[in-house]
């Protein structure tokens, strides 16, 4: 997007005349920054003044000047998007240089978890990763016509990927590749180590042309990054990923990916009884101690639905309000 046509969108976006596409593109830039609740004055200047400057530094770094405009006390919300536009073109540029990697393969999307809760992340192909606070995720905007499926991990997730026999998935950190075709799997490369644990299906471990591991569950391959070295071992997947409990934000999820989760933490069976229902997205956070009833009241509330729970079955049925 140029400079001037982002200018354009974030105008209509204020004036009330977007139509939904354009929103919707906003919306996506404007999910890679979380925006300040509160203007620190003391730590970051006066607001207007550093919101001018802030808008010259990035006028300059996406394209040519152009003539300087005043910002009114909205400045603040325009000035975190166009840095999500400039900060996600440099990050995916220097991460390309880092790897290697031809120009096209340039990233579009990119999620970076808070620093103190886990961020549940839908993958366009319909796979799903929690992703650890603290941690960044970047993928294409779209898998399609592409012959892998592959993100790029710092930090730490955990990945349900959706099987796809004719197109690998790839999870690369730094120089490790892990590769499955649909399987669930922790990835760890905090700590100058990479770890990878499957937690069911089969997952491939690979660095250059040297394969460290062919993984089954409850099989874990430790890779040391300064000694070059990885040993294999036995593991209780289940309790390396026991992490998947702290608070976990849903981030535009839907409620058919939402439901694979809450049927692992909660021990139920979820039954979305509409289709159109299932692939409706929400946004909201899952805290740790928070019972299985309060979280289907809040998205059910929020999403004018309904559920009905079986505690003799443990079936949970979720569906429309009449």
């Amino acid at each position: 997007m140029t400079k001037e046509a982002f200018f354009q969108l974030t105008d209509k976006v204020k004036e009330g005349t977007a139509n939904d596409a354009e929103l919707e593109l906003y919306n996506q830039y404007f999910n890679y920054f979380q925006v300040l609740e509160a203007w620190d004055e003391e730590t970051m200047g006066v607001e207007d003044v550093r919101g001018q400057l802030l808008y010259e530094s990035i006028d300059r770094a996406i394209g040519a000047p152009v003539p300087v405009r005043k910002l009114n006390t909205g400045w603040k919300k325009f000035v975190t998007v166009a840095a999500a536009v400039l900060l996600l073109a440099g990050s995916a540029v220097f991460f390309v240089y880092q790897q290697g990697q031809p120009a096209e393969q340039i990233l579009s999307s990119i999620n970076v978890a808070s620093a103190s809760t886990n961020d549940l992340i839908q993958l366009p192909d319909g796979s799903t990763v929690i992703l650890s606070a603290g941690s960044q995720l970047k993928y294409a905007s779209s898998f399609e016509g592409k012959a892998v499926r592959e993100v790029f991990l710092t930090g730490k997730a955990f990945f349900d990927v959706k099987h796809r026999s004719n197109q690998p998935f790839i999870v690369r950190t730094g120089k490790v590749n892990t590769q499955v075709l649909g399987t669930a799997f922790d990835v760890d490369s905090r700590n100058e180590r990479i770890t990878v644990t499957v937690i069911r299906g089969k997952v491939v471990v690979n660095k250059g042309g040297q394969t460290l591991g062919t993984l089954t569950p409850n099989k874990q391959v430790v890779y040391n990054i300064a000694a070059d070295q990885a040993t294999l071992h036995d593991t209780d997947a289940e309790k390396t990923v026991a992490w998947r409990e702290q608070d976990l934000v849903f981030k535009d999820i839907t409620f058919d990916n939402a439901a694979v989760l809450l049927q692992e933490r909660f021990d139920v069976k979820v039954i979305i009884g509409d289709k159109r229902l299932g692939q409706q997205h929400f946004t909201t956070t899952l805290f740790e101690n928070q019972s299985l009833e309060d979280f289907l009241t809040l998205i059910c509330d929020f999403n004018n639905a309904v559920y009905q729970y079986d505690e003799i079955t443990k079936h949970v049925t979720i569906k429309p309000k009449n």
